[in-house]
């Protein structure tokens, strides 16, 4: 059970880096958008916004997971 849970942890942190990492992308479109340099933006953004809220929602699906866990264990105790 132990092992399960930090298993979760690990996804979690890896799911939270990854919506750090396309709040940058999303960041620096908006950054190009401004300056002209982009084509597509309306695209672009779409698909970054959908990585975005997938990410946030296997985000919150991972961390019932881990609640669930959490009690699971402590029950065990």
């Amino acid at each position: 059970m132990e092992d399960a849970l930090a298993v979760v942890g690990q996804w979690i942190g890896l799911v939270k880096a990854a919506k750090f990492a396309i709040a940058e992308v999303s960041r620096d479109c908006e950054e190009r958008v401004t300056a002209g340099t982009v084509t597509m933006e309306e695209d672009f953004r779409a698909a970054v916004d959908a990585i975005f809220a997938d990410l946030s929602d296997l985000l919150v699906r991972l961390e019932e997971q881990e609640e669930a866990l959490e009690q699971e264990l402590e029950e065990e105790e």
